[in-house]
Parts: structure tokens; sequence; C-alpha cells
């Protein structure tokens, strides 16, 4: 056999070994998968969770019978605000406003410092509520001036009847409107009243349900008696003083003869609390009480803090410092 023909059967064979291995290039390796592994997208943020607690640090109480203070009004600026026992914690801005969210349900207390100092409790904070608040210093502590709650089971809305509207039976606090129909009830404890104990001045807790800026009450809950005197200057009419609300407190009657000391009964967060038992001094729903030997703890006086709600009855003039017969915590 010729040279260029042994060259020939070489590239021959070649070729047949070629085939018999494959002919493809060996490929790049790729990463193993496993068995039941499926790539999912990133998990979306989770909204946030909890109430939302805004309002105004005022910088002082007000003095009309209206006792709102409008959010527009002047505040403090630079109070701290912590939610005690949690990490919360904001500080009122130029105007006084502030906000906190994602507070937790339940019971909580707000702590104020710096510019103003104090405590004050909110009950039964749901967890998805929106709740409002004007506060102001009052002694060595804080007062509620106005308190509106949004988003809970029902609508809740706290302060003084600013006006009064008979024929239509409604009131307004703070802007306002309440409703009050005819299955609305209206008590002060344990007492039933009537729409004429709802005065200008009165403070009173009011549940029901909010469209709009008018709430339709189904519960009112009278917690301290108002009224500028005879007649009351909201158009009821009843010039006798609002014998009704004389049934329930005697506190209205006051207003007609101010010198004289009246029963007054009323349920309040206790602020400023100074003294040492028996004799205490300490503030509750924008009144000053004081207590003495002669006071009915029926919660023990030791027992008595700042923060904690009470049922407080007594005898005062007009609207001064009320002197308690009967202090219990208000369960």
């Amino acid at each position: 056999m010729t040279a260029p023909s042994s060259r020939l059967l070489a590239v021959l064979l070649a070729c047949v070994v070629t085939a018999a291995c494959g002919s493809s290039a060996p490929k790049a390796p790729t990463a193993p998968e496993t068995a039941g592994t499926e790539t999912s997208s990133p998990t979306p943020p989770s909204s946030t969770i909890g109430a939302t607690v805004s309002g105004l640090v005022a910088s002082g109480a007000s003095t009309s019978m209206a006792g709102a203070i409008p959010m527009g009004a002047s505040g403090l600026s630079g109070v701290t605000i912590t939610v005690s026992g949690t990490g919360l914690r904001v500080t009122s801005d130029g105007a006084g406003h502030f906000t906190l969210t994602g507070v937790p349900s339940g019971t909580i207390r707000l702590q104020f410092s710096g510019g103003a100092n104090g405590e004050i409790e909110i009950d039964d904070v749901d967890e998805h509520e929106r709740i409002t608040l004007v506060v102001h210093a009052s002694g060595s502590g804080m007062e509620i001036d106005v308190e509106e709650r949004e988003g809970g089971p029902e609508s809740q809305l706290e302060g003084k009847i600013a006006s009064v509207n008979a024929g239509a039976h409604t009131f307004v606090i703070n802007g306002i409107t309440v409703s009050v129909p005819g299955t609305a009830s209206i008590a002060h404890g344990s007492r039933s009243l009537t729409f004429s104990a709802l005065v200008v001045g009165a403070r009173v807790h009011v549940k029901g349900s909010k469209s709009g800026s008018t709430i339709t009450a189904t519960r009112i809950e009278v917690q301290q008696a108002g009224g500028p005197g005879p007649g009351n200057g909201n158009g009821n009419g009843n010039g006798n003083g609002n014998g009704n609300d004389g049934e329930d407190n005697g506190d209205d009657n006051g207003e007609d003869n101010p010198g004289a000391a009246q029963d007054v009964e009323f349920t309040g967060t206790v602020t400023g609390l100074g003294g040492a038992c028996p004799a205490l001094t300490f503030s509750a729903a924008s009144r000053s009480v004081t207590t003495s030997k002669s006071t009915n703890f029926l919660t023990a006086c030791t027992a008595i803090h700042n923060g904690l709600k009470v049922e407080v009855k007594g005898k005062a003039a007009g609207k001064g410092p009320v002197a308690a017969t009967r202090i219990k915590a208000d369960d």
C-alpha cells in the first residue's frame, strides 16, 4: 500500500472512533437540581399592626364652657410622649402635634415629659383603632380635654358639650355632632337620665356609630354635670336649673347657688396625686379632689395611684374642689 493510501486509512479510523465516542463538545457544568424545591418571590413587607394615637399637647386648658381646645390651637413643642412598657416614643412638633403608630391593644399609659409632665391612661385600645387626643398639663399631671376614637368595635367621643339643639336632639363636642335617638341610653353611673341632662359644659362619654362628622349615639355616660345656671343657655327652656340633673347628682343645682355645697358624683382618672393617706389631693375628670379621715375608701387609700380610674362622690360648691365622701376604683 502506498503512503497516500496509509494516510487515508488513518483518517477513516479516526472518524470511526469519533462516531463511537460521541462528537459533541464537553458541556459546561450546571448546578444540581434539588427535588421538590420551588423558587418563590420575596415576601412583601407586612402592614403596620397596632393602633394609631395622635393629638395635640395644648399650651393650657380651655376656660370656655365648651371646654374643648381645637386641633388648630397653640401647642407645646418638644414634649416627649412614650407608650409605657414599649419602645414607642415621639416628640411633639412645633405646633404641639404628635402621632404614635403600632400602639399595642389593651390598656395603655402615655407618659409625657419635657414642657408637660405626667401620664394618662387609655382603656380598651383596639388593634386597629385611631385615637385622637387633646391634652394639657394640669398641676403635676396631664388632663384629657377631648378623646375621639374610630376604627374599633364602635366610635367613641369624650369631652365637654359646646352646644345643644334640643329640638333636633343633638349636641356638639369639638366640632363633632352627636345625634341622640330615643333608643340611646343616657346615664350617670347606675342612674338613668333624659336628654335634658345633656347641657352645655357637661363632660360626657359617647359610644355609637360615626358617619362623616356625626356620631349616632347608642350610650352616653355623663361624667360631670355642667351648665352656666338657670336655663343653661342651651335652648332647652328648662329654666329650673335642670331639675332632672338634680335628680341624678345635685351638681347642676349647685350652679343655681354657687356658694352652697352640693352632692357631686363622677368618674375620672387620677392625676397629680399628692398628700398622704388619708389626706390625699388629686385631679380626676377635670375636678380637684381632696380626701380625709371621713372619706369612705371602698378601694384602699394606699391603692390610689396616678392613672387609676375612680368613682368619686362628695361635696362641692359650684365647680370648686370636691371634698370626697366616697372613693372607689372603677372596675
